[in-house]
């Protein structure tokens, strides 16, 4: 009884969030910046280098991105569909689940096979399925729950949405039971299609599907096109879902995965167009220090979304180089545009404007938040360009580094500032009311 009275006393957003930065932080971008220096000046470091980078990236997609998803969704869903959250109890449950599964198999896979670690490291698998059914059925009974919405074409957002979250929890099953056969890594086919579902398919789907409800007020955005929507959406749906298909299925036939990549551009450039993020505002913004630098700095992240699609074609085509070259240096540029230079700054970004605690404290601060925006979009135009151009040849090795050290000291200040801002039920403040009238 104890157990069970506690946890429904324990408010998941401030758990997740904070949840969600401890494990970035302290697994994630410290990982991934001492995997960055060891290929930049040779330093060793112990274990597998693949089962090292491969932890590092389901602690950043599975460990920081969803559960830093979940906690906000906590206080947008029910603010999207006018009702309140339902088991919240749950929500705390399933991402205290999903973040051990993360963590396990982020201590277990560097090791050497073992009964132990075998057996943990595919428990971690079911643990991280686990965790995410349990919040999504919090949600479930939250959207049930509220005001009712017709469907419309916009429909195949979270189809994709869902499709991609499916097919990583799949995928990720299939390679931690590989795994707990006593593999050291999963192959690289199949980690890269597990990677797009949760980077593009996920969490890139997730930000459209947000912005469509935000950004057209945040950003005093003109009445969106809808001559384009379907086209758009279903090309971005191809690109989501075909591109793992292509690792799975045809994996020695890249022009498969090249064509299905530029699919996925091409819908990235169809919703930008559709929501007329590029154009003029329709007015002068009443608060115009919160509302015109947020336009350049989406923007700015919607240029690095182009990139990298642009980038992960041309690999697929080879103009970067065939086979095993393209497998990591190049892919690796792709995916940090992807990661450090559009889905990190669009969660800070918004963050600073939707979560009343910390959007308080940026009001006030807007020269500090320029300033971590700009060095997460300066980190992620070294750390790809110097990947994509040079790799860790001659000097690149260093713009490369100094790419990642900026990206990862911002996103620190970024998760100080978030920790420590106010996470309760509160009133918004005057400043956060008048940028966000309505998030419907």
């Amino acid at each position: 009884m104890a157990i069970g009275g506690n946890l429904r006393r324990l408010e998941p957003y401030p758990l997740l969030l904070r949840l969600s930065l401890a494990i970035a932080v302290l697994g994630g971008f410290s990982l991934g910046l001492a995997i960055l220096f060891s290929f930049a000046f040779q330093w060793p470091l112990p274990g597998s280098i693949s089962a090292l980078i491969q932890a590092h990236g389901q602690l950043q997609a599975f460990g920081f991105v969803a559960l830093f998803i979940m906690a906000v969704g906590t206080r947008l869903v029910p603010r999207f569909h006018g009702a309140q959250l339902i088991g919240g109890e749950l929500v705390s449950i399933g991402g205290l689940t999903l973040a051990s599964g993360v963590v396990l198999r982020a201590v277990t896979q560097p090791l050497g096979p073992s009964a132990p670690r075998d057996f943990l490291v595919g428990l971690s698998g079911p643990l991280i399925v686990g965790g995410i059914v349990l919040a999504l059925t919090a949600f479930a009974r939250t959207v049930r729950s509220g005001a009712r919405r017709p469907l419309s074409r916009r429909v195949l957002l979270p189809v994709t949405l869902a499709a991609s979250l499916f097919g990583a929890l799949s995928l990720n099953l299939v390679a931690t039971f590989g795994l707990a056969r006593g593999g050291g890594s999963v192959p690289m086919p199949l980690n890269e299609a597990i990677l797009h579902c949760e980077l593009w398919g996920f969490a890139s789907t997730m930000i459209f599907a947000i912005g469509r409800n935000v950004w057209p007020n945040l950003l005093l955005l003109r009445p969106a096109r809808q001559i384009s929507s379907s086209a758009g959406l279903v090309l971005w749906a191809v690109g989501s879902l075909g591109v793992p298909l292509a690792w799975l299925l045809a994996p020695d036939l890249p022009i498969v995965r090249g064509l299905t990549m530029s699919a996925q551009l091409a819908g990235a450039l169809l919703y930008a167009y559709e929501i007329r993020l590029f154009e003029p505002p329709v007015r002068a913004s009443n608060v115009p220090r919160v509302t015109d630098p947020s336009r350049v700095w989406v923007r700015t992240a919607f240029l690095f979304l182009f990139w990298s699609a642009a980038a992960n074609a041309a690999i697929a085509f080879g103009a970067f180089g065939p086979g095993a070259v393209a497998g990591f240096t190049s892919l690796s540029a792709a995916r940090h545009a992807l990661a450090q230079g559009f889905l990190v700054p669009v969660m800070v970004f918004m963050a600073a404007r939707v979560l009343p605690g910390y959007s308080a404290l940026m009001v006030g601060h807007p020269r500090m938040l320029a300033l971590l925006m700009w060095s997460l979009f300066a980190g992620a135009l070294l750390r790809s360009g110097g990947e994509l151009l040079g790799g860790y040849s001659g000097g690149w090795s260093h713009m490369v580094a100094t790419g990642g050290t900026l990206g990862t000291a911002a996103f620190l200040v970024f998760a100080v500032g978030l920790w420590r801002a106010p996470t309760g039920p509160q009133r918004p403040t005057a400043a956060y009311t008048r940028t966000l009238p309505t998030l419907g």
